[in-house]
C-alpha cells in the first residue's frame, strides 16, 4: 500500500482538503494518508484517524533559520503586494536599514538566477525536522498545500533529499505574489487559474509543464444546492427579520481595516434614516481567524455572527495581526456560510477573497476604500493602497464591484444595489468564468486525482 504524507496547517487546510472531496478521493484510491500536524492543534484532529488515516502532530517547527527564510523569502519578491507590505512593515517599526535592505532584496529578487540561489542555500541547510517520520511511514508521497509554513518549507525540503514526490498547491488566490517566494520548488503545483499559473511561472520559476489549474476548492459548496435552506428558517436562526432586506458586513480583522465599527455604524444610521430605500438590516460576519472592533457594536439592526468555535488566539508569523483565533470549519459553518451569501442583498468588505464568494453567488459587492468617517490619510496608511495588490487588480478592472471612497458613497451604492442587483452583473459573469475557473462543485475531486496521478 502507497502512503501519502498531507500537512496541515490550520483551519484553511482542513476546509480546503480535509473536509473537501479531496481527501475522500485520496481514500477511494486505497492508499494510506499520514496527516502530519501542526504543532500545538493534533487534537483537533485526531477524529480523523482510521484504518487508512494516520494523525501525526509535527515537532515545533520555528527556528531562526525558517524565519530569516521566511522574512527574505516576502521581500525578495518583486510585486506591488510587497511594496505595500514592506512600506506598512517600516511605519510599525520604524527599522530603516531594514526596510532598504528589503528594498535590495526586491531588486535582486527580479533575477530567477538570484532566486535559484536562495533555493540552493535554503536546500543546503542541515535539519532533520520530521526525519523520523520518512523513515517510520516511507511515505511515497508529500502533499504540502500551506507551501510557505515552516513545516511545509522544512518538510518539502527533507523529501526532496530523500527522493520523495512532493506536490504543493497555492493555498489561496493571494500566497504567490504577497506571502513569500518558492523557498522549495514542489515538482508539482495545484493552482486555481490562469492568472495564478503565471505568477507560479514567472514568480515560482515552475516550467508550464509542472503546473495545473483545478480551480478553487472553496467554492465547490457554491454549486451545492442541497445546503441552501428555507429563507425564513435561516433568518430565524440567525435572528434576522425575513421581511428586511439583508446587508452582509465581512469585518477582515481590525489589523486589515481598523475603522469597520464606524462604517457599519454609518450604514446603520442609514438604516435608521431610511435613506436606504428598503428597510434593511446587517449582519457582521467575522473572520474566524481575526478579532474586530464591530464585536463591541451593540445596534438594533446589527446582527453579529462568528463562524467557527473561536479559541484562545495565538502568536502568528505569516500575517500583519500579531495574534489570530486557530479555527475549525464544521459542516454547519458551511451551511450558513452558504446560506448566509444566498440570502445576502448587497455584500461588503474590505479587499477580502469574500468578494469571490459573494461574486460565486452572483451577489452585488461594495468595496469599502475609506478610512472610517469623516478621515482622510496619506496613501501608504490608508485603506486605498490595499486595491493595488496584485491580485487583487483582476477585481478593480473587471467592473463587477461598486467601490466605496466615502462612507455617503457607501449608502448611496446599497441603495443602488438594493433598486437594481444587476448592476455589474456582466463584470461579475467575467469573474465567475475567468478567475474562479469551474463553478461545478468538482475542483476538490480534481485536485484528489493531481495528487494520485503523480503518486503512480
Amino acid at each position: 500500500m502507497k502512503t501519502i504524507f498531507i500537512t496541515v496547517y490550520d483551519g484553511d487546510i482542513e476546509k480546503n482538503i480535509l473536509q473537501s472531496k479531496v481527501l475522500p478521493t485520496i481514500r477511494e484510491a486505497g492508499v494510506r494518508v499520514v496527516l502530519l500536524i501542526k504543532n500545538g492543534i493534533g487534537k483537533q484532529y485526531a477524529h480523523y484517524a482510521d484504518e487508512h488515516i494516520i494523525v501525526e502532530e509535527l515537532p515545533v517547527s520555528a527556528c531562526f533559520s525558517e524565519k530569516f527564510f521566511y522574512w527574505i523569502g516576502w521581500n525578495i519578491l518583486p510585486t506591488e503586494s510587497i511594496i505595500l507590505r514592506r512600506h506598512k512593515s517600516y511605519t510599525l517599526h520604524r527599522n530603516w536599514l531594514r526596510f532598504k535592505f528589503g528594498e535590495f532584496l526586491s531588486f535582486c529578487g527580479k533575477s530567477r538566477r538570484f532566486r535559484q540561489l536562495l533555493r540552493f542555500i535554503y536546500s543546503r541547510i542541515p535539519d532533520t525536522y520530521g526525519e523520523y517520520l520518512f523513515e517510520h511511514y516511507k511515505p511515497d508521497l508529500l502533499f504540502a498545500p500551506s507551501m510557505f509554513s515552516f513545516e511545509d518549507g522544512r518538510l518539502l525540503r527533507l523529501a526532496k533529499k530523500r527522493g520523495v514526490r512532493t506536490i504543493t498547491t497555492s493555498k489561496s488566490w493571494d500566497v504567490l505574489t504577497n506571502k513569500a517566494f518558492t523557498r522549495v520548488q514542489a515538482d508539482m503545483i495545484l493552482v486555481q487559474n490562469s492568472f495564478i499559473r503565471d505568477a507560479a511561472i514567472t514568480l515560482g520559476d515552475y516550467a508550464p509543464t509542472q503546473v495545473e489549474i483545478v480551480g478553487f476548492v472553496q467554492f465547490d459548496f457554491a454549486a451545492d444546492k442541497n445546503l441552501i435552506i428555507p429563507r425564513e428558517e435561516f433568518f430565524k436562526k440567525i435572528g434576522a427579520d425575513p421581511n428586511k432586506k439583508l446587508i452582509l458586513y465581512s469585518t477582515s480583522g481590525d489589523w486589515k481595516n481598523p475603522y469597520d465599527h464606524e462604517v457599519v455604524e454609518g450604514i446603520h444610521a442609514a438604516i435608521v434614516g431610511g435613506a436606504l430605500g428598503a428597510p434593511a438590516q446587517i449582519l457582521a460576519r467575522f473572520h474566524p481567524k481575526y478579532s474586530s472592533s464591530v464585536e463591541r457594536l451593540e445596534l438594533p439592526f446589527l446582527i453579529k455572527y462568528r463562524p467557527c468555535e473561536p479559541s484562545e488566539q495565538v502568536e502568528s508569523f505569516d500575517s500583519s495581526a500579531p495574534r489570530v483565533y486557530p479555527f475549525t470549519f464544521g459542516k454547519e459553518d458551511f451551511v450558513d456560510l452558504a446560506n448566509t451569501l444566498y440570502y445576502s442583498d448587497v455584500t461588503i468588505n474590505t479587499m477580502s477573497s469574500i468578494t469571490l464568494d459573494a461574486i460565486a453567488f452572483d451577489k452585488p459587492v461594495i468595496l469599502v476604500c475609506h478610512d472610517g468617517i469623516d478621515r482622510s490619510l496619506p496613501y501608504l496608511q490608508s485603506l486605498r493602497r490595499m486595491y493595488d495588490e496584485d491580485h487583487y487588480k483582476v477585481i478593480m478592472e473587471s467592473d463587477c464591484t461598486a467601490v466605496s471612497y466615502s462612507m455617503e458613497e457607501t449608502v448611496s451604492s446599497i441603495r443602488e444595489y438594493l433598486a437594481d442587483p444587476t448592476r455589474h452583473a456582466s463584470g461579475r459573469t467575467f469573474i465567475r468564468e475567468q478567475v474562479l475557473y469551474k463553478l461545478d462543485g468538482k475542483s476538490g475531486v480534481r485536485i484528489g486525482k493531481a495528487v494520485l496521478k503523480h503518486l503512480a
